[in-house]
């Protein structure tokens, strides 16, 4: 039987043979478009790494700083500490100094405590979020396994995207796959997401344009909101520090010339001095510690990028 003047039987062999070969191309494609990914991939993870570096250090920056403000206060704190008996004959004539330094104090209280309630989850967050390290992974085994290949444009055909995500977690343990769209069209074309990163593989540049895309997506444990926010409170601590020194100075220089308030020295009034006095003669031990935990952290964090 013949169609159009061509035997049924010749063209039912060209479209077989066509059919063959774009399914033996299908494979190939993907490998390269796998491997113009891992490039453009690779340059961001040096960007990535120079970001964190980066990052960390004016972290650590700003954690040398606060070390350094405190050992300022500790010599004002020691003085006022020796003024004690002065101080509460005193008080009287100095509350309004008093009362502003004991609002540095608690400013400063408060912002100490939220970075050390932040250090443990920020030191952790980019240790969870393997993005980079994962999508490398991942993206090599497709250029380098012709059959791991052939296997994710078998998956991408059927649409199945429990076979996508097991071909591509497979390239490396633990790895958290997201596959999203699978669009219809001549080529095999697959977007997934790993970590914060969403990449696009396809073979008839349907990634904008393109064999390939990659884009980055806010990080699931949110570790560069938690830098930035470790930065802000780093920047804040030093400012509360420098202004309760600054306080402290104040009620130094007024005592040597207040006179005894009219207002008498109640039992309620020099607990609250002696409270106060406790508190600052920690706050530099404090400072220093929280200078130190965020240099350790900060340390780690340069040296994994």
């Amino acid at each position: 039987m013949k169609r159009n003047g061509v035997p049924l039987w010749v063209l039912a062999l060209l479209l077989s043979s066509a059919a063959m070969a774009v399914q033996a191309d299908t494979p190939d494609d993907l490998q390269g478009a796998a491997a113009v990914a891992l490039q453009k991939l690779d340059q961001l993870a040096i960007k990535e790494s120079s970001r964190a570096k980066g990052a960390a250090s004016t972290a650590r920056g700003l954690g040398v700083q606060l070390n350094s403000v405190a050992l300022q206060g500790g010599p004002l704190n020691d003085q006022l500490k020796n003024r004690k008996g002065e101080l509460e004959e005193k008080i009287g004539a100095l509350d309004d100094q008093i009362e502003k330094l004991k609002e540095q104090v608690g400013k400063l209280d408060a912002i100490l405590a939220k970075i050390s309630q932040l250090l443990p989850h920020f030191a952790n967050a980019p240790e969870n979020d393997q993005g980079i390290e994962a999508s490398q992974h991942i993206l090599a085994s497709i250029v380098q396994d012709r059959v791991r290949a052939s296997r994710l444009a078998d998956a991408i055909k059927r649409k199945s995207s429990d076979d996508v995500s097991s071909v591509l977690r497979g390239a490396f343990e633990g790895a958290r796959v997201q596959v999203g769209a699978m669009p219809e069209g001549a080529g095999a074309t697959v977007n997934f997401r790993i970590g914060s990163l969403v990449h696009c593989l396809s073979t008839d540049k349907r990634c904008r344009g393109a064999v390939s895309s990659l884009g980055k997506a806010e990080s699931r444990d949110g570790s560069e909101v938690i830098m930035q926010e470790l930065q802000s409170l780093l920047a804040a601590a030093n400012r509360e520090s420098a202004l309760c020194n600054k306080a402290v100075e104040d009620v130094l220089s007024r005592l040597d010339t207040a006179q005894r308030g009219s207002a008498p020295i109640d039992a309620n009034r020099a607990a609250d001095l002696q409270r106060l006095m406790g508190r600052l003669s920690k706050l530099p031990s404090i400072e220093s510690q929280v200078s130190r935990d965020v240099g350790a952290a900060m340390d780690r964090i340069i040296a994994r990028s």
